[in-house]
């Protein structure tokens, strides 16, 4: 019989906690994962955040790129403890592009973080600074190029490798405090910075580039229609590449009499127009790398009316 009691107690005690012969159960807390992943096939790129916490914007290049996800994990102890995943990586025949595969757009960029929470109790939960962060940024042959169309750097350094907040203090930057919103799905149905009177908005860029700019005389198409190139009346233009949702800018001039246009970019390279028959022709290269280019034809008597 003691043997019996003995038994029992021991399962007893396993479930709680024994006080005056009253079983008190410890409190349970539940592990759970909040996940989205964002791909123009998902139809939900377009609704991507301006940020995703990793070295470079990416929605522009996911809405129009088939290849390209970004995946984002969100696991919550259930008391106060958060894990933060970001993953921006490339399929390629329903396989990850490895660096260094035959393919050459193998891509690792991965965001890590971890710190507390806040449940706020209406479906939403506030994530703070975290308290250690790591960041693994690595690019190959082709995917290398997308550095420079999406902004790719940690803190300013384009290179690649593996960063730690650690070391590296201000790279918990990357992850702003952020308000998720989650369903019982185990779906992150959407997120956004705590303090965005922080941090400028793509719209309110758009809007004080447009300012900048000035009033629009000519927007040209490229003879392939993947870029556009505006001139505005203050002498300045914009070079737009839609599928990586990149914008050059620069300046411009126009001889009536050669009916010649030279661009000035931002980094001082000029680009030379040239007459063939009715049309004016060139050539643009992004200032900030030479794979982002358009070719452009232009009626010469169109160009010349646009700019008078």
């Amino acid at each position: 019989m003691k043997k019996a009691t003995a038994i029992l107690t021991a399962g007893i005690m396993a479930m709680g906690v024994i006080t005056s012969g009253v079983t008190v159960f410890a409190e349970e807390t539940e592990e759970k994962t909040y996940s989205v992943t964002y791909n123009m096939n998902n139809g939900n790129a377009e609704d991507m955040p301006e940020f995703q916490f990793l070295s470079g914007n990416m929605k522009g290049m996911v809405s129009n790129e088939s290849r390209l996800y970004v995946e984002i994990d969100l696991t919550l102890d259930g008391k106060d403890a958060y894990k933060l995943t970001s993953d921006c990586y490339v399929l390629e025949n329903g396989k990850k592009a490895e660096i260094g595969d035959d393919t050459g757009i193998g891509l690792t960029l991965t965001t890590t973080a971890e710190g507390t929470y806040t449940d706020n109790g209406d479906d939403t939960v506030t994530i703070s600074t975290p308290e250690h962060v790591h960041h693994d940024m690595l690019t190959d042959t082709y995917s290398v190029q997308m550095k420079q169309s999406v902004g790719m750097n940690v803190l300013g350094n384009e290179e690649d490798g593996s960063y730690d907040s650690d070391d590296l203090p201000e790279l918990t930057s990357m992850v702003p405090e952020t308000i998720f919103t989650l369903n019982d799905k185990g779906e992150i149905v959407t997120y956004n910075y705590l303090h965005p009177e922080d941090y400028e908005t793509k719209d309110d860029a758009e809007k004080a580039d447009t300012a900048e700019a000035g009033n629009e005389l000519i927007a040209i198409p490229s003879d392939d229609e993947a870029t556009t190139f505006t001139l505005f009346d203050n002498g300045t233009y914009e070079f737009y590449f839609a599928s990586y949702d990149v914008k050059d800018n620069g300046t411009y001039a126009y001889d009536a009499d050669s009916q010649t246009l030279t661009i000035t970019d931002a980094n001082g390279k000029e680009t030379t127009s040239t007459v063939d028959g009715d049309n004016v022709k060139f050539h643009y290269e992004y200032s900030e790398s030479n794979q982002l280019t358009g070719d452009f034809t232009v009626e010469a008597a169109a160009l010349a009316d646009a700019v008078k």
